[in-house]
């Protein structure tokens, strides 16, 4: 199935509202083209800001020529995402991200503030990456039709920007909706869900339930206690309490759904904080993203 990239329709807004005028016009424009769907907008103090779609990087214009970030800009933008409280985000703002509504999920480059023997959070702001979330209705219709005809647990494998999380959240609700499956959903930074007063935002299905803040590790452990789930899905395995989590909720019968950064099934067999998931043979499905965004699913063997 070739993935198809489309921006969002009336799903924006989030990322419209965190930035200012002339800015906001010129983005709007960005997205209203046809010809193009914007995967990110990219600001860096000192040079033009940019947009990029499709592989693409170009600077961004209106009326008065190409349009120039400056710190006081990025600044600015920070301070309306995190509705002019910093403090408020600053343990999200020191793994270098903060989430937008809509899933949106603004990148944060600048100096680190140090507590003793750690960074705690981040100020003197310098790039942010601002990521277009989309929902894409068959986006996961490959890997929902192999799991429906052998409902194991599956690793979702792509680089960055390939396409993923859309991915995980359309599979997460066919998994709900079409096969009536409980799902449970770590949604440790709001991008899968993006729940307001605690209804999601965004499509993961009737019959999942959503913990939105919460570390993937601990999270696990408590859909696995709370929610008696048949499956739990969470994006971006990326440490070894992660990976301790997976291992042992498997072992109570629950199946998983998960991403990782890597390209291939070779490259996830050279990631050690993978192999232990490999030797555990806790994933027998493999759902890799191409470049071309068609989703490949081939069985995964535990590694020897």
């Amino acid at each position: 199935m070739l993935l198809q990239v489309m921006p969002m329709k009336g799903k924006v807004d989030g990322i419209l509202a965190v930035l200012p005028r002339p800015l906001q016009d010129a983005v709007r424009r960005e997205f209203n083209r046809e010809d193009l769907h914007i995967e990110e907008l990219r600001l860096r103090a000192g040079a033009p800001i940019s947009v990029v779609a499709e592989g693409r990087e170009w600077s961004l214009s209106d009326t008065g020529g190409v349009l120039t970030a400056d710190a006081e800009l990025i600044a600015e933008i920070l301070s309306r995402a995190c509705q002019s409280s910093l403090y408020a985000v600053q343990q999200q703002l020191g793994q270098g991200y903060c989430t937008l509504p809509g899933g949106h999920r603004i990148g944060v480059c600048g100096t680190a503030v140090h507590k003793p023997d750690q960074a705690d959070g981040m100020k003197e702001f310098s790039s942010l990456n601002i990521r277009v979330a989309r929902e894409i209705r068959g986006a996961g219709d490959a890997a929902a039709e192999k799991l429906w005809e052998k409902p194991d647990s599956m690793l979702i494998v792509g680089p960055p920007g390939a396409g993923k999380t859309t991915v995980l959240r359309d599979t997460v609700r066919q998994l709900s909706d079409r096969f009536h499956w409980r799902v449970g959903l770590a949604d440790e930074r709001g991008e899968l869900a993006d729940c307001v007063q605690g209804v999601p935002q965004l499509n993961v299905g009737k019959r999942t339930d959503v913990l939105s803040g919460w570390k993937k590790s601990e999270a696990i452990l408590m859909l696995l206690r709370s929610m008696n789930p048949q499956w739990i899905a969470v994006d971006e395995i990326s440490g070894e309490a992660d990976v301790q989590a997976i291992v042992r909720a498997s072992y109570c019968g629950v199946k998983f759904l998960a991403t990782a950064h890597c390209w291939s099934r070779e490259d996830l067999t050279r990631r050690p904080v993978y192999r232990r998931l490999l030797h555990a043979g806790v994933f027998h499905h493999l759902a890799v993203i191409e470049l071309n965004r068609r989703v490949r699913c081939e069985e995964l063997s535990p590694c020897r």
